[in-house]
């Protein structure tokens, strides 16, 4: 599977020729956007003047001899199986989507007139993605959806698939994913190749008439007491900085640290808490040394699927949740320990219409005097393998400190937040995003901030009393 982010790809093949894929299905409909659907179109709207597309990108190897017929019925029965990968945005003074019946996608063919090998084909396929991804999508006028096959000697070898996060988000790709294997793509070690519940998954304008629902207003008003208690601890917004001047307001910085998979692991193992809570409590630790404030707040991404009948919709329902730690007199240990339990709180409060929430921060706001838009985020995405979870010692953690990759590189994704930290988890290790907002933090600070968290992790994995203050590590 292609990832996420990385750098750039080099330019792909030149597609011969685009296929026209009609589609045709049962039913049409209206409907408001859901909750989670409104949070993503505003990080859209926010994105789009800086060029970035939101766009969750995929990467399908094909089954060896599938014909681009069976490559395009496959891409053709998964539009007409799933209303969110037919349906558009309708911009009105609350913005809705419209399921259609029928219509037609345009799919790139490429190929490789030289003979290649799979490594060849592959890294063309991947500078193919790179580029679907590139332009923001118009959610008016564009489907959700945009798909090339990439092949050599007129054989396909892979399907490349750009999707909309008003769409989809991770979760609702692994049922996309599953169809498809199940037609033409090999198994991937990170989708599922089958889905995970009888249930048939919810449809986009199902999943916004339930939020209509009693149910989820109850649901509604415990999410916003929720927030309504953070916000009136949380600490204010960083003052800003001085612009860098170079054009660059957003800048990514990547890091893929053995030793920072071994502590994360370790300490886990140590104090039977979740890799989840482990990174989330040493955040909180890292931005409390910095401030100083007694509270620490932080972001979590809630995939909302405790429900059958989310587990495998094709549609997105995460959203952010607001997680504060009292950070006083509290070592590591307890810190994590406090913030694995505000974790729970805090997913457990429920998601929310993302204007009620604005509405009660700009209002919380005003009362206090004060910005409160600073709050980083944690998305942390576990894949398919689990981060290995043992024991380390402070020897281990010496010999792996020198495989380490760290490269400011470029992204799809961005968001509204001073700083943004994504996390993709799996057996391999954790491979770390920075997302950080130069006009308030400096690409100096996102490196500082990113060597702390792990030199803190470090000390706690090999046996160190760690305090709040990362000088203090040693």
């Amino acid at each position: 599977m292609a990832p996420e982010h990385g750098p750039a790809s080099p330019a792909g093949p030149v597609p011969r020729r685009t296929l026209t894929v009609p589609f045709a299905a049962d039913g049409t409909a209206r409907a408001p956007l859901t909750w989670s659907q409104q949070y993503y179109l505003g990080e859209l709207d926010a994105a789009r003047p800086y060029g970035r597309s939101l766009a969750i990108t995929r990467l399908y190897h094909l089954r060896a001899g599938v014909r681009e017929e069976e490559a395009t019925a496959a891409l053709r029965g998964l539009v007409e199986r799933y209303e969110a990968l037919r349906s558009r945005v309708t911009r009105t003074a609350s913005p809705a989507q419209q399921v259609h019946r029928h219509g037609s996608l345009q799919e790139a063919l490429h190929d490789l007139a030289a003979p290649a090998g799979v490594p060849e084909v592959r890294a063309a396929a991947e500078a193919v993605l790179t580029e679907l991804a590139r332009a923001p999508f118009d959610v008016v006028e564009e489907w959700p959806l945009r798909a090339a096959l990439i092949g050599t000697g007129g054989r396909p070898r892979f399907l490349a698939m750009a999707f909309s996060h008003v769409a989809v988000d991770a979760f609702a790709l692994l049922p996309v994913s599953a169809f498809l294997v199940d037609r033409c793509a090999q198994a991937d070690p990170i989708a599922r190749t089958a889905p995970s519940s009888a249930v048939e998954g919810l449809q986009p304008r199902e999943l916004a008439e339930a939020e209509a629902s009693e149910a989820a207003l109850r649901t509604t008003r415990r999410a916003l007491r929720h927030a309504e208690q953070i916000l009136r601890r949380m600490p204010a917004a960083t003052a800003g900085v001085a612009p860098s001047g170079t054009g660059e307001r957003f800048r990514f910085l990547h890091r893929k640290s053995a030793a920072l998979d071994l502590a994360v692991g370790a300490v886990a193992a140590r104090t039977r808490e979740s890799p989840a809570s482990v990174l989330t409590a040493a955040i909180l630790a890292v931005d409390a040394a910095r401030t100083g404030e007694r509270y620490g707040v932080v972001q979590l991404i809630s995939a909302n699927r405790l429900r059958p009948e989310t587990v495998d919709a094709v549609v997105p329902c995460s959203q952010p949740v607001l997680c504060c730690v009292d950070t006083q007199d509290a070592s590591f240990t307890e810190l994590l320990r406090r913030t694995a339990s505000a974790s729970l709180r805090a997913y457990s409060a429920g998601p929310c219409p993302p204007t009620a929430l604005a509405e009660l921060r700009a209002a919380v706001e005003k009362e206090r005097g004060i910005r409160l838009d600073g709050a980083p985020t944690l998305n942390y995405r576990p894949r398919a393998t689990p981060l290995p979870v043992r024991e380390t010692d402070a020897e281990e953690l010496r010999r792996a400190a020198a495989d380490t990759e760290s490269a400011w590189v470029d992204s799809a994704m961005l968001w509204q937040s001073a700083h943004y930290l994504s996390a993709d988890v799996d057996g391999s290790g954790v491979r770390l995003l920075l997302q950080v907002d130069t006009d308030v933090r400096t690409p100096r600070w996102a490196e500082r901030w990113l060597a702390d968290l792990e030199d803190l992790l470090c000390a706690a994995a090999s046996g160190a009393t760690v305090t709040r203050t990362p000088a203090e590590l040693g």
